[in-house]
């Protein structure tokens, strides 16, 4: 297993050989080899974090169980206030560390691994290039610096992309501009826009509306009644509805198929609206929605899933495989641990990582990440093109520096 491991402003990487390691090997290797090598001595007492807050626990507990798997960002807390390095404090400071020993010194190890990832790195945005038929929107040199600026101290907001990561009080960006673009009258009208999120969660297409990311479809309500129609890039040649009809106290979701001129009912979905919306303060949207990871994972495994399950069956195409094949939800979460450059590479292979990699709320968690940036921005902002601002602005500031 290979690990990154970040203490303070230094990161280095880290390999574990054996083959389920637990939460004591990895921390008997830090204190052998990390520990030591950034100039702490060795009984130095330290947490191990996933989000540099909440400790581990169990140190026989596989890394596994606690959702680490190769390559992860594992952040080391120092327990002890006093404890110091004898190394000077880099603004940034990457190196790799392996368990077996060689004879080459720690700067040539470095220095080695460095010149290897850039060379694949530049063979594989020649040859992403080449299969999606385009050329990076950043050039190489622009991109140069972004590494600096994602080690440089501070944090980040790390708000919730997705309404499976949203806790009470909190409330995806996504939710609350497609919320005040909707204009809701009532609890009914906030739970659609709520669904209509879900559905693009996962990879649906919303049909009559220009800018699916910030507003709701036309004529998306009408008498009472609320439909919204989809597709999907794996099911091209069908399409999907929603009929959400009120009922007494409950909402009625009918999902349909539309495959050439035949359509056919799928699954029906009863939700209560009082159950994930409170319409009280409706100014306030954190105050709006609640239990979004709930409705979330009923709505997806009870109708979403199932649903783009039969349109692939009932148009007779195979079972696929890969990154291209994972719900948009789970695209953004991989796509978000890349650096500006795998970004791009990725972005540069096919059609649909094209389209996952330029989400916008994708960016907007890039540009945060990377610049830190606190002013207040509005909804509808370019992230991706502030970025490529941002990062022309810090490239011209060092050479003015240097000049």
């Amino acid at each position: 297993m290979k690990l990154r491991v970040r203490l303070q402003k230094r990161t280095a990487r880290l390999e574990l050989p054996e083959p389920e390691p637990t939460l004591e090997d990895l921390r008997a290797r830090l204190c052998q080899t990390l520990l030591p090598a950034w100039g702490y001595s060795s009984n130095t007492e330290f947490a191990i974090t996933l989000n540099n807050k909440d400790s581990l626990s169990g140190n026989q507990e596989p890394l596994a169980s606690f959702g680490i798997v190769s390559g992860d960002l594992i952040c080391l807390r120092l327990e002890d206030a006093n404890a110091t390095s004898t190394l000077p404090s880099p603004s940034s400071s990457t190196s790799t560390i392996c368990l077996n020993q060689c004879n080459t010194t720690e700067d040539e190890r470095h220095n080695g691994h460095v010149e290897d990832c850039q060379i694949q790195h530049d063979e594989k945005m020649q040859m992403a290039g080449r299969a999606a038929g385009s050329r990076p929107e950043f050039d190489s040199e622009m991109v140069s610096d972004v590494p600096d600026l994602q080690e440089s101290g501070g944090s980040y907001p790390l708000e919730p992309m997705l309404c499976s990561e949203a806790t009470d009080g909190q409330v995806p960006h996504s939710l609350e501009t497609l919320y005040h673009s909707a204009e809701c009258g009532n609890a009914n009208d906030a739970l659609i826009v709520l669904i209509n999120l879900l559905m693009m969660e996962t990879g649906y297409v919303p049909q009559g509306t220009e800018a699916k990311s910030v507003s709701m479809p036309e004529k998306w309500r009408n008498g009472g009644v609320y439909k919204l129609q989809y597709t999907h890039p794996l099911c091209e040649n069908g399409s999907a509805a929603l009929t959400c009809v009120p009922l007494g106290d409950f909402i009625v979701v009918n999902a349909m198929l539309k495959i050439s001129n035949d359509i056919k009912s799928v699954k029906r979905l009863q939700l209560l609206p009082t159950s994930f919306v409170c319409f009280q303060d409706s100014a306030n949207v954190t105050g709006v929605y609640k239990d979004l990871q709930k409705l979330s994972r009923l709505f997806k495994d009870q109708l979403v899933y199932p649903l783009l399950a039969a349109a692939r069956q009932a148009l007779n195409l195979p079972d696929v495989f890969g990154l291209v094949v994972l719900p948009l939800e789970l695209k953004l979460r991989i796509l978000r641990l890349l650096d500006v450059r795998s970004l791009l590479s990725v972005s540069a292979v096919c059609r649909d990582l094209y389209t996952a990699s330029n989400d916008q709320l994708l960016w907007r968690f890039v540009y945060l990440r990377d610049f830190r940036d606190p002013v207040s921005r509005l909804r509808d902002t370019d992230w991706k093109e502030l970025y490529k601002k941002k990062l022309k602005q810090k490239k011209e500031a060092l050479s003015y520096g240097d000049a």
